[in-house]
């Protein structure tokens, strides 16, 4: 299957990027270095293409109640300018995908969902009514992060409400003379902005980003940056067999609406649920990576969901899924066994670091 490309793998290429195939598409996974960009995110700004996203648009009353249905967040009763993290739902209670949801009008929603799962959670919308409209086309998405993107989208973007944003709104914008909009939104943990840009002023917005001071950062970057953060990866903390609860991402779901997968949701509720999620970060050298076991002693005690090097921290980290029963205490000491060795680590609750 051919790889498909974003607006921007012109400018990509152009910069020097390694690219990688990720979800069907040809992305960049790092220019300069992936800890070098993981550090400018935390330390001044950094800037992604994550055009490869899906765009769903949702239009009409009926529709609006048909994504209500579909997802776990509260999608009728999100303001116009609002966003809201939410999941889709097998009727098993599994995972299909994680996407945000912006309201754009009183009867029009835009559904993200992850670039592999774009089928998958249009299938969802439709079987609970929806009719949603492709967008992909539509727009590039543009990553603006870190302490320093308020300074860097004000060069280019000077005045308007944008850096007034609260975390999950979003505006109204023209860039370089085309309609578009920006949100307080994204993945890394810091201050930022999710530009949702008309593919006309893809690389123009992008190139004045990088001039005002945004270093170019790639996927690679982007694992480390949400790893820290304790942040959901689907196909790793989420999947079609664990659930949000197994994820510990209840804070997500809207218990007293109906939802598809609610009953099955609220079965584990009342019971608990089988497997729990819990943070380690390494004391010993080794990186952990997904798939590897953990043990507390000899007693394999879980399975690492995802795993890296902390740039931040100068240690491996590593997010693990095991048996409730088993589930291991704030600072236990554990093990994981990396490819015949073991590298030792304590249990620790995500975040891995602390951001305001």
């Amino acid at each position: 299957m051919d790889k498909r490309a974003t607006h921007l793998l012109d400018t990509h290429r152009a910069l020097g990027a390694k690219l990688t195939e990720f979800g069907g598409w040809e992305m960049p996974l790092q220019y300069s270095g992936i800890v070098a960009e993981h550090n400018a995110v935390r330390r001044s700004s950094g800037l992604f293409d994550v055009s490869h996203l899906g765009k769903l648009r949702l239009t009409g009353a009926a529709n609006g109640a048909a994504l209500d249905a579909a997802v776990t967040c509260d999608a009728l009763g999100l303001g116009t300018d609002q966003a809201s993290y939410a999941l889709v739902l097998k009727e098993d209670g599994g995972v299909v995908d994680d996407i945000f949801v912006y309201r754009l009008g009183p009867e029009e929603w835009l559904a993200v969902p992850n670039a592999a799962n774009v089928s998958a959670v249009a299938a969802a919308f439709r079987d609970s009514g929806a009719d949603p409209v492709d967008e992909w086309a539509r727009y590039a998405i543009l990553a603006l992060q870190g302490p320093d993107s308020d300074l860097v989208f004000s060069k280019v973007f000077p005045g308007g409400p944008a850096t007034e944003l609260p975390l999950h709104r979003w505006c109204s914008l023209e860039m370089f003379g085309e309609p578009a909009f920006v949100a307080r939104t994204g993945y890394t943990g810091e201050r930022g902005f999710e530009l949702y840009v008309p593919a006309a002023a893809a690389v123009t917005t992008f190139d004045a980003l990088l001039d005002a001071g945004a270093t170019p950062v790639g996927l690679g970057a982007r694992d480390t940056l949400r790893l820290e953060m304790g942040y959901a990866l689907y196909g790793h903390e989420l999947t079609r067999a664990i659930n949000p609860l197994e994820a510990s991402l209840g804070w997500a779901v809207k218990w007293d609406a109906d939802f598809r997968g609610r009953d099955a949701l609220e079965a584990v509720k009342e019971t608990g649920p089988a497997r729990k999620l819990f943070g380690i970060a390494c004391t010993g050298r080794g990186v952990p990576r997904q798939g590897y076991t953990v043990f507390a002693g000899d007693e394999p005690i879980g399975e690492l969901t995802s795993g890296n090097y902390s740039p931040t921290l100068g240690t491996g980290i590593g997010l693990a899924l095991g048996p409730r029963a088993l589930a291991p205490e704030i600072g236990q000491s554990v093990a994981i066994e990396a490819r015949g060795r073991r590298i030792e680590g304590a249990i620790v609750k995500p975040p891995f670091i602390k951001r305001t």
